[in-house]
């Protein structure tokens, strides 16, 4: 980065991309860990908050302190740290492997600020990288011990040709559905009596129409066993 495109980067002021900081690393980790939860960002050190340069002093050293955080975030972070006149320009790039957590925390660029997430906030950034599916997830409706029954095991094993008498819940370890004591939703899905019991979206309601309308209902039908079943009749 040359001066005047530096100059031209601070008359924009702060925002979503850019962070200001006078002097230090104080917060650094945080910053650098929420832009790369975003798109990336720039953050110029040895400038103040109202736009002003005053600079840094030893800008080798306090490059040095600046990649060591970067490289402590959790992945590690490649970053682009530079000096500018007497401002040091860290740029970081967007990333590829979100998310990303500084010394065990979440943040993400919002604004002209950066915020720690919230644990629903955090799982849907998980969500929105394709970390966390829906179906490996566990499902707290289904309860092991009351709504595992023997007839719908047995049901269960007859239709993935494994042997009845092996003891449910270790069957279900061994083909991953069941972790960690609790049931997955592909495992609920495929061995709830009764699916509404477990998720309300997931039955299937059969309509037959007069005409093209859609307006008047001839007959319907619910279908609310496990999947393979409602599926199969």
């Amino acid at each position: 980065m040359n001066i005047k495109e530096l100059h031209n980067l601070i008359a924009l002021g702060e925002g979503f991309t850019v962070e200001f900081k006078r002097s230090g690393t104080s917060n650094v980790g945080r910053e650098l860990c929420a832009f790369a939860n975003a798109t990336g960002g720039v953050i110029l050190i040895g400038v103040t908050d109202s736009g002003e340069i005053v600079g840094v002093d030893d800008h080798n050293k306090l490059k040095s302190v600046v990649q060591s955080i970067a490289r402590s975030i959790e992945p590690p972070l490649a970053i682009d740290v530079v000096g500018t006149e007497k401002v040091l320009v860290v740029s970081v790039p967007k990333q590829n492997s979100k998310p990303y957590s500084f010394a065990g925390k979440f943040y993400l660029r919002e604004g002209a600020s950066s915020q720690q997430l919230e644990r629903d906030e955090i799982r849907n950034l998980f969500f929105q990288e394709g970390l966390i599916h829906f179906d490996e997830m566990s499902c707290d409706r289904f309860v092991l011990n009351t709504c595992l029954t023997d007839n719908s095991f047995r049901y269960f094993a007859k239709r993935a040709k494994i042997p009845s008498d092996l003891v449910p819940v270790q069957a279900l370890e061994n083909l991953h559905l069941v972790r960690n004591g609790k049931i997955t939703n592909t495992g609920a899905w495929l061995l709830s009596e009764d699916i509404r019991s477990v998720s309300s979206s997931a039955h299937i309601s059969c309509a037959l129409f007069q005409g093209i309308s859609k307006v008047n209902i001839l007959d319907r039908k619910d279908f609310y066993r496990d999947v393979f079943t409602n599926f199969a009749i």
